[in-house]
């Protein structure tokens, strides 16, 4: 979907998958203290390009308040990016998310293959008390059947035409 949204919107994907892949291609494949370590190393390189971009979609599986410290791609930087960041949370039951990841097909350094299919669905009932992320403008797609594509714009335009038009709230 990221990819889709992108070229919708005329915008670069910048994803944190994709580059923890090409760690693993050039730094090898390895347990999951090796994983944890290369992802680290790519939400670095991700924060830093997004960062110095004119603007992008930016992917990951964002660390929310209430998660373990060393779960999902830290994201108070996301903020400081601009003033119009829209934060798209793409929204189904967590039977079907879990499916879809059971299904997916990546690189072998992620090392999914090493979970059973009831840890995966554990794994993503726990995180639905934590709810979306809370930064920039929340647009909420519900995906538990396909999206269309010019609702998905709709949606995302209307998100930015929000961050454009909120007032700006000054301290005193």
């Amino acid at each position: 979907m990221a990819r889709a949204l992108a070229s919708l919107l005329d915008l670069p994907v910048f994803d944190k998958d994709e580059i923890l892949e090409r760690l693993f291609d050039t730094k090898g494949i390895g347990d999951s203290k090796w994983r944890r370590e290369l992802s680290r190393e790519s939400d670095g390189i991700l924060q830093s390009t997004a960062s110095s971009s004119d603007g992008a979609v930016i992917t990951s599986f964002w660390h929310v308040a209430g998660m373990p410290s060393d779960s999902g791609t830290p994201t108070e930087w996301i903020g400081e990016l601009s003033g119009t960041v829209v934060n798209i949370h793409c929204d189904c039951p967590p039977h079907v998310a879990a499916d879809r990841f059971l299904h997916r097909r990546r690189h072998p350094g992620h090392l999914d293959g090493t979970r059973t299919a009831a840890e995966v669905v554990a794994s993503i009932e726990a995180l639905v008390p934590y709810g979306p992320l809370a930064v920039g403008e929340p647009v909420v797609i519900d995906t538990s059947h396909a999206v269309v594509a010019s609702t998905l714009r709709q949606a995302v335009e209307d998100g930015f035409a929000r961050c454009v038009t909120r007032p700006i709230h000054r301290s005193p």
